[in-house]
């Protein structure tokens, strides 16, 4: 996925995504896929980089949990923006 948002791939990130996708982000609100894919197109800037660092796994009965860290590198205007920020995905 992280590929596909790094291309702005909205059809393939779409792909990816359960009928009953919810995105939460950690102390903020929910965004179902729709709004999730609207972000996706709208990034602003170029994107240099997306790519995932530190990814674990832990497979359950019930699902899966993914954890690690998100680097994306950005262009906007003459500047580079490196961003890290660790998340949570539960699948199931």
């Amino acid at each position: 996925m992280a590929a596909a948002i790094g291309r702005r791939d909205v059809a393939a990130v779409r792909a990816l995504l359960a009928h009953d996708f919810v995105q939460r982000a950690i102390g903020g609100g929910s965004a179902h896929a729709s709004e999730f894919l609207a972000a996706v197109a709208q990034i602003p800037g170029e994107i240099l980089s997306v790519d995932l660092e530190h990814l674990e796994v832990d497979l359950t009965d019930a699902g899966a949990l993914v954890t690690g860290i998100q680097h994306a590198r950005v262009r906007v205007d003459a500047d580079v923006v490196d961003d890290r920020r660790p998340f949570v995905d539960w699948m199931v």
